[in-house]
């Protein structure tokens, strides 16, 4: 056994929306894309594409595995909310990105640049939203 360790290769996954779902590609390798009609539909078809992906560099002579890669999947804010349509803007900027509502509102419509610490505020506070929901139970 070698005591080499494999570093993970990082994965850009840029999200957009479409009109008929949504489209993914990998930053860092050309062609690696796929399409889904809904988000879990994208990741899911992202995964199948980057199988088929290790299994070519396999055939190439390299050993990797899916665990050799990390995949952030980045989307545009403004995207989010509009295909989240249900999530009040005002309400979510005060209670979960503590943030001034108006500049939230430019933020999701594109009017303001985003900062990488408002991103991650941002970020941080839709994670808090979803943990909060789901850690629900409904009787």
């Amino acid at each position: 056994l070698s005591n080499k360790k494999m570093k993970r290769k990082e994965l850009t996954v840029i999200v957009e929306k479409t009109a008929t779902g949504f489209s993914a590609y990998a930053k860092e390798i050309d062609g690696l894309a796929t399409v889904g009609s809904s988000l879990s539909e994208l990741k899911e078809n992202f995964n199948e594409v980057l199988q088929y992906h290790i299994e070519y560099l396999n055939e190439q002579g390299e050993a990797l595995t899916k665990e050799n890669f990390t995949i952030n999947y980045v989307v545009d804010l403004e995207q989010i909310f509009d295909y989240f349509n249900v999530i009040n803007k005002s309400a979510f900027a005060e209670h979960y990105a503590g943030m001034n509502q108006s500049l939230f509102r430019q933020y999701t419509k594109g009017l303001a640049s985003l900062s990488g610490d408002k991103m991650a505020q941002i970020s941080k506070g839709l994670h808090k939203l979803a943990d909060e929901i789901s850690d629900l139970t409904f009787a």
